[in-house]
């Protein structure tokens, strides 16, 4: 048994040694070297990846609720508005009868004048010259035959939606939830307002063409009168029948323009017109040539 104590102590006393010169593993410098400090991935975390969403409605789902409702509330807003808008000019249906008078302008040929725009104290730069005009006139709508005179809501009622009802979208497009319905909401919301201000701007821009054309055909009776403008020339054509073996026509009569109005350029064709103003200050009236 000695012997053996004897024989395993030089075997204990050289593995000792070699434990002494072999180098030290770090667990810091394994870390280090698989390059990341972070803990492992948890079934947490891969099953509820962070999201930027604040709700729980998808963003697609999110942006179809939004434009469905904001389309579906600006046609309620823009239906609504409209009925509105048409109420209260129902209303003064009579004194706007009497302000646009469209029938005592048709020529006797059947046409509706011509629309005559004017622009005063106009100038035009360029780097080398100025143009200036004390007036410009024109031709903003050439004349048309009308089978009856237009009237003010022939401009006014363009655009405006007389329907009251509005289509609502599949039940698939409509809010499922309440976080939906919050969204839904403020799009619905938000669209009617766009609506009402839709409205509003389709009717006067109405009126302004309203005016325009009014004013304009007036203006081109007075530039007639000054000989400023030729009148609209028509031809006429009748003959007893016509037709083929499927049609017959009897007493057809056939209008047609032949030479549309056209602004006279040499001044001295032109025709003054005169205007009397009396004057309270005078016993006897002047005549003033304009």
């Amino acid at each position: 048994m000695k012997r053996l104590m004897i024989a395993l102590v030089p075997l204990v006393v050289a593995m000792t040694a070699q434990a002494d010169q072999a180098p030290e593993i770090s667990l810091e410098s394994q870390s280090t070297s698989a390059g990341s400090n972070e803990a492992p991935a948890s079934l947490d975390s891969l099953l509820r990846p962070p999201s930027k969403a604040t709700t729980k409605v998808t963003d697609i789902r999110t942006q179809l609720l939004t434009d469905v409702g904001h389309t579906v509330g600006f046609r309620g807003g823009m239906s609504s508005r409209a009925h509105e808008l048409v109420d209260a000019l129902e209303r003064r249906s009579a004194a706007l009868d009497a302000m646009y008078k469209f029938a005592p302008l048709i020529a006797p040929n059947g046409t509706l004048p011509p629309v005559i725009v004017e622009a005063r104290d106009l100038a035009a730069f360029s780097p080398d010259q100025v143009r200036t005009a004390h007036r410009v006139y024109k031709i903003e709508r050439e004349e048309r035959f009308v089978s009856v005179p237009p009237t003010w809501k022939d401009y006014l009622f363009v655009g405006l939606p007389l329907s009251q009802t509005v289509e609502l979208p599949v039940f698939e497009a409509r809010p499922q939830d309440g976080d939906e319905q919050v969204i839904w909401e403020a799009a619905v919301r938000d669209g009617w307002k766009d609506g009402i201000k839709q409205a509003d701007a389709i009717l006067s821009a109405n009126f302004h063409r309203l005016s325009r054309d009014y004013t304009g055909m007036h203006l081109y009776a007075t530039l007639l009168q000054a000989d400023m403008i030729s009148t609209t020339k028509v031809a006429e054509s009748q003959q007893t029948v016509t037709g083929d073996g499927k049609q017959l026509l009897l007493g057809d009569k056939l209008k047609r323009v032949t030479d549309k109005a056209k602004f006279e350029t040499d001044p001295g064709k032109w025709r003054p017109t005169i205007k009397r103003v009396a004057k309270p200050s005078s016993d006897q009236g002047t005549d003033d040539v304009r």
